[in-house]
């Protein structure tokens, strides 16, 4: 008995809109264990979070499909929504809304910390290579090789 209507119904649209916060709400743990992993130095971990999360933005892509037709004429659908109805659907997208933003907030953060990180990584190779230098230089001095220039660290 599933008729237009059913599908694009009050109740529809709040099953889809519950669903679409226990979804975010999921995506906001997973986003708190991904800072966990990066702040404790264990990335290993990381990347069964990251398909974890990859799951979940496919079920919020599959999601969005279904509210698509709630969606193309927004303002009517919900201005014509029972009192009750409204009120808990602008409820439910308000959660939704917060936890969105915590998300991208979190995410923005995570990328600064992995930017961070690959900036202190790629400056300690460069002084682990800088090190490797000079003690090369050393060598061959040790050895009675004369200096190259660019070995040379008297000048």
């Amino acid at each position: 008995m599933s008729t237009a209507s059913n599908e694009c119904g009050p109740e529809r649209l709040l099953k889809l809109l519950g669903e679409q916060r226990e979804l975010y709400g999921r995506l906001r743990e997973l986003s708190a264990k991904q800072r966990e992993l990066l702040s404790s130095d264990r990335p290993e971990q990381l990347l069964g979070i990251l398909r974890e999360r990859q799951a979940l933005v496919a079920a919020l892509s599959r999601l969005n499909e279904a509210l698509a037709p709630f969606r193309r004429d927004w303002e009517n659908t919900y201005r014509n929504l029972p009192d009750d109805v409204r009120r808990q659907a602008g409820s439910l997208l308000q959660e939704i809304n917060e936890l969105l933003r915590h998300i991208l907030r979190s995410d923005q953060e995570d990328g600064a910390l992995l930017s961070a990180r690959k900036q202190a990584a790629a400056q300690q190779i460069a002084e682990y290579g800088g090190g490797q230098s000079a003690n090369a230089a050393y060598a061959r001095q040790a050895a009675g090789e004369p200096p190259t220039a660019a070995a040379d660290l008297n000048g």
